[in-house]
């Protein structure tokens, strides 16, 4: 009966630690999955950063007014109002 408990105790420790040993690669890979996807956002937000740099090129703000029927402001375009402020 003594080795049995001894048995026991032993087989207890070694899956005790194959199952450390699992979860500390099941926690290398999740974590390697995350840097992955990590640099894919990053990509994704360089490429986002690049195209809204890129609209707003006074070019294509151009284009994109034309397209829609505006017109460039002119200085007749502009009226001027004048208020008095009321002082007490």
């Amino acid at each position: 009966m003594k080795y049995f408990f001894i048995a026991v105790v032993m087989i207890l420790f070694v899956i005790l630690y194959v199952w450390q040993n699992i979860e500390v690669v099941r926690m290398k890979m999740d974590y390697n999955t995350a840097l992955q996807r990590e640099e894919q956002l990053v990509k994704i937000n360089d490429r986002l950063r690049y195209e809204i740099e890129w609209y707003k090129r006074m070019e294509l703000i151009d284009a994109y007014a034309a397209s829609r029927g505006m017109r460039t402001l002119m200085p007749e375009d502009i009226d001027i109002i004048v208020s008095k402020k009321n002082r007490k």
